[in-house]
């Protein structure tokens, strides 16, 4: 099965004043994908649903939509008397009716009891259209998506799974990177050594040549 893509996404820049706070390469994103949007806080994860759903402008770069999307974003009204969760359910509902083709889902459990996610959760999994979801929920995360995209120190990086899976593939790359980094100090520390005693010995010679 061939899947299309809904958007790819080349050399895109984003800055916040000087500061640069994305930098990504190249990014898609095809039919009936399952993308789950990981970071730390403040690395830019809502900034970039928003550019690849077209309501922010990047810097540079250029992004190629080929489908129609919709942004569910998290929605905190204090005055409204409604539950969060209701007004979730209804946010979600809105969305789906359109239809889009792709689904941005901005924290979308955020403050949500039990029951709400799980509503929450249902819709989405039966959801026809690709998404893309942030959400610091690992088991929302886990139950949905088929793909991670971490972002960190401005660039995305593809995990092939859930969030578990990303998760065990993250360890064992630190753990290479761990070994790795071992073994060049143990190099280093033998070149060192190696060129402490050449010139030691450098010494010696040029001391036994003046007596």
């Amino acid at each position: 099965m061939i899947c299309m893509n809904l958007i790819e996404a080349v050399g895109i820049q984003y800055y916040i004043k000087d500061k640069l706070l994305l930098d990504i390469e190249h990014v898609k994103i095809e039919q009936n994908a399952r993308i789950g949007l990981v970071g730390v806080n403040g690395s830019g994860k809502s900034t970039l649903i928003n550019i690849l759903h077209g309501s922010l402008k990047p810097d540079t770069g250029h992004i190629h939509r080929y489908g129609s999307s919709e942004v569910l974003s998290q929605l905190v009204d204090h005055e409204q008397p409604k539950s969060g969760g209701e007004i979730t359910q209804e946010n979600v509902q809105e969305k789906l009716l359109l239809a889009p083709e792709l689904l941005f889902a901005d924290e979308p459990t955020s403050n949500l009891d039990t029951s709400h996610i799980e509503w929450v959760e249902k819709r989405l999994k039966n959801y026809q259209g690709a998404l893309v979801i942030v959400s610091h929920d690992r088991a929302f995360l886990d139950s949905i998506c088929t793909v991670i995209w971490e972002l960190e120190d401005q660039k995305i990086k593809v995990y092939k799974g859930n969030y578990s899976t990303y998760q065990q593939l993250k360890l064992a790359e630190k753990e290479r990177q761990m070994v790795a980094y071992e073994k060049y100090e143990a190099k280093r520390k033998q070149l060192e050594k190696a060129l402490k005693l050449k010139k030691l010995n450098a010494e010696k010679t040029n001391k036994g040549k003046r007596n």
